[in-house]
């Protein structure tokens, strides 16, 4: 069983514990007057961005506060964000490795938010401030230990290699795993500003994470020449800046 289903089998329990949402009474406020824990995620995953961060700004201002069940509840309403930092940094290990690394470095930042200085926006602020700790670690893993990617599993219908899970596999020797220099430099390159934030998480996705264009596609409601045009005109503008 993995971090996160142990995360979710504890939240199913927290949902609906009406004592749990009385502790977080501005917090229920700030999400419609909501009842219950459950109420409280159902609020955010559907109101607008300024209304949803209005409760997690709640939350981890009592969560930097040393108020745990604050900061355990906005680790909940962060998880779908932070899966998708576990599928990304390959050279921290396996994957339920990655997803405890991932877990880990959410909750840390959670507890050490500077809302003085980022008091909007909190989701994406934490779980950016979470990739950098991850980026530097995963740096520092494959330093120590070269790791080789090797895919295993079937591919889908279709057989453009979506479904594959890429495994990584230590090895002797210092050279850095090219998924982990493409990290850093789309990550570069958005801090530069030479390209958008939209399309450096269409590289890592469909070049790092391993997703097809198509799958992509269909998840955004998107065309796939459209998306194919975006990637390769994002990565001619990286080529061109190296």
């Amino acid at each position: 069983m993995s971090v996160f289903d142990l995360l979710d089998r504890e939240w199913s329990r927290l949902r609906g514990d009406a004592r749990a949402a009385r502790r977080l009474p501005d917090v229920c406020e700030a999400a419609g007057g909501a009842g219950s824990l459950a109420a409280v995620e159902g609020f955010v995953r559907s109101a607008g961005a300024a209304e949803a961060d209005r409760v997690l700004v709640g939350l981890v201002a009592r969560a930097v506060e040393g108020d745990t069940l604050a900061a355990r509840v906005l680790l909940q309403l962060l998880l779908p964000g932070v899966r998708r930092l576990a599928r990304t940094w390959w050279a921290l290990g396996d994957a339920d490795e990655r997803a405890a690394a991932a877990v880990a470095a959410t909750y840390d930042r959670i507890r050490r938010y500077p809302l003085a200085r980022r008091p909007r926006r909190v989701a994406a602020n934490v779980l950016m401030d979470a990739a950098a700790e991850l980026r530097r670690a995963a740096r520092a893993a494959a330093r120590t230990a070269g790791p080789r990617v090797t895919t295993v599993g079937p591919a889908v219908a279709g057989g453009d290699g979506a479904g594959i899970e890429p495994l990584v596999e230590p090895v002797a020797g210092d050279s850095v795993h090219p998924a982990v220099e493409l990290a850093d430099v789309l990550a570069d390159a958005v801090d530069d500003g030479r390209l958008s934030r939209d399309d450096a998480e269409l590289i890592a996705a469909s070049r790092i994470a391993g997703t097809s264009l198509s799958e992509i596609a269909r998840r955004r409601g998107a065309k796939l020449r459209t998306l194919q045009w975006r990637r390769k005109r994002a990565e001619a503008a990286l080529a061109a800046a190296s």
